[in-house]
């Protein structure tokens, strides 16, 4: 007995040590690669870094002087570069002033000629930022990262269809003035046929696919395949569409149809708008991969026909340990949902005791609200008192709550432990699992991939051991694939949803402090899943 005590002490031990290993391997695609060297013709993360130095000195405010300023200091760089810009300029009034005199909304553009265009590919950032900020990040980073791109494609070899960098002023207004005016005014707007948007929220984080308009599956295919560095999933963009889109200036080229995408990275939001947005806090990983993505894509872009329609085919995408981009067509998620449900009514025929199982299923839910309810009221109270927090201070709290989760989801355990043995523990997680499989794949078909690869997965484990007897490598090898495969989909879209939920204290409009709720719910999930599974895994080896 003794001895059986310290084998199980020891698997668990070692189980989860593998499991901290494989939770690394899932933030893996959360931390931006390091910058390597650069030749003439590729992205250069210093001298971008430069430019935001430059730039980036005093607030730049659409009719300010800071915002002069830096338009000429763009002008006079693509000058350098032997480019032609042109300026696109507007009347609009003051939406900073009561007065609401009339003031200058200026673009800065420049056309790069392919060799045999079908199109142009439009890469674009907003120079213009909010006056209570310097905007290192927001904007700057684009306007940097515009800047080394246009020296990169000068540089290397031409691209078959044309380029063109839109620097647009007014965005931070909603109206945005300067996107708006180039769509219905100037003469390019009307070639444009895929258009890049760089946004940047925080500073630092992955440069992480937010929006896209167009067939998801080509669109995401095409990402995956022309960039060093993905940062792509379907729930993110399955979420923004939800919410009706950004309201960026990339929503000016999405309401007319234009397809494209928007990338921006968002960690370390609480400097947003504010002054403490400075270029000492960009960081140059996230520029990095910002910028050597964007070149990369616009390159890919630059060689395609544009003239082809790609239709409007739907797809689930998401990227595992930063190098690799699983994409599937959407209409998958039912039949894998259906496999899933088959495995697990036939595990369900074989056991008796059903209702324990929808009993553990209650427990669950009963788990997540707790949770979510409980560290809800509590970030409520601590994002308004610490507003301004760092990020190594905003994990720290992120770790304490996924702490208290688990202990929750201990406690409910325990205390039902007599009354449901492990294969119905097991079953209970996974029918919420299949339940949440089932509403995403007909409200946010995005999202699916979240909870119907884990459904499907678990469910096979559990009918595998009902139909034979298991040794306990089998088993252990089970229990950690099911836990890799988990952790990989859960951490960044815990990661994600943390991210909206930080408070903005210069952009209060764009909080969403109550959907901490979301990223609490998930891991008491993934818990949850792990912690029933496990269950039966040192259950096999005490007989």
């Amino acid at each position: 007995m003794i001895d059986q005590v310290r084998t199980n002490k020891m698997i668990t031990m070692i189980t989860w040590i593998i499991i901290i290993a494989l939770g690394l391997v899932a933030i893996l695609p959360l931390v931006p690669p390091a910058p390597g060297e650069a030749r003439d013709e590729d992205f250069s993360v210093e001298r971008a870094f430069e430019h935001i130095e430059v730039l980036a000195q005093t607030p730049r405010p659409m009719g300010s002087p800071g915002n002069a300023n830096g338009r000429d200091i763009i002008v006079q760089e693509l000058s350098e570069q032997g480019l032609s810009p042109q300026l696109q300029s507007i009347r609009v009034r003051n939406y900073y002033s009561r007065a609401g005199e009339l003031i200058d909304v200026v673009n800065v553009m420049v056309r790069i000629p392919g060799t045999n265009p079908t199109g142009a590919v439009l890469l674009m950032g907003h120079h213009d930022t909010v006056p209570e900020t310097l905007g290192a990040n927001d904007n700057t980073s684009a306007v940097a990262i515009l800047l080394d791109v246009a020296r990169a494609l000068v540089t290397g070899a031409p691209l078959r269809n044309d380029v063109i960098l839109l620097f647009t002023d007014g965005e931070e207004p909603a109206p945005r003035y300067g996107s708006t005016a180039f769509v219905t005014e100037h003469p390019w707007a009307a070639d444009i046929r895929f258009v890049i948007n760089l946004e940047a929220l925080g500073s630092t984080g992955t440069a992480m696919l937010v929006e896209m308009n167009g067939s998801t599956r080509w669109i995401s295919t095409l990402h995956a395949q022309s960039v060093p560095h993905p940062a792509a999933y379907s729930f993110v963009t399955a979420l923004t569409e939800l919410i009706g889109g950004s309201n960026t200036d990339f929503a000016t080229f999405r309401d007319l149809g234009v397809p494209g995408i928007e990338v921006a990275y968002m960690i370390g939001s609480p400097i947003y708008h504010t002054m403490s947005d400075t270029p000492d806090i960009v960081s140059k990983r996230s520029l990095y991969q910002h910028g050597t993505n964007a070149l990369a894509l616009v390159r890919s872009v630059g060689n395609l026909d544009l003239g082809v329609d790609h239709g409007d085919a739907e797809g689930i995408f998401f990227t595992v340990a930063r190098f690799v981009s699983i994409r599937y067509p959407t209409s998958w998620s039912i039949p894998l949902l259906a496999i899933a449900a088959i495995l697990i009514v036939t595990v369900g025929c074989r056991q008796r005791h059903v209702l324990r199982a929808l009993l553990r299923s209650a427990l669950t839910i009963g788990v997540l609200v707790g949770a979510a309810l409980m560290v809800g009221l509590i970030w409520m109270v601590l994002a308004r008192a610490r507003s301004m927090m760092g990020i190594i201070e905003s994990y720290t709290y992120l770790a304490a709550f996924a702490t208290v989760t688990a202990l929750l989801g201990f406690a409910v355990a325990h205390l039902f432990k007599r009354y449901i043995e492990p294969s119905q523990d097991a079953m209970g997680v996974l029918l919420v699992f299949w339940t949440l499989g089932l509403v995403s794949a007909s409200a946010a078909p995005g999202a699916s991939f979240l909870f119907v690869w884990p459904s499907l997965v678990g469910s096979l484990i559990l009918f595998l051991n009902a139909i034979r007897r298991a040794t306990r490598i089998s088993r252990l090898i089970e229990w950690l694939v099911l836990s890799g495969i988990t952790l990989v989909l859960f951490v960044p879209a815990v990661d994600f949803f943390y991210m909206l939920a930080q408070p903005r204290p210069g952009n209060p409009g764009s909080e969403i402090i109550p959907s901490i709720v979301i990223p609490i719910a998930l891991i008491a999930l993934v818990i949850e899943l792990l912690r029933t599974f496990h269950r039966g895994l040192i259950t096999s080896h005490s007989h």
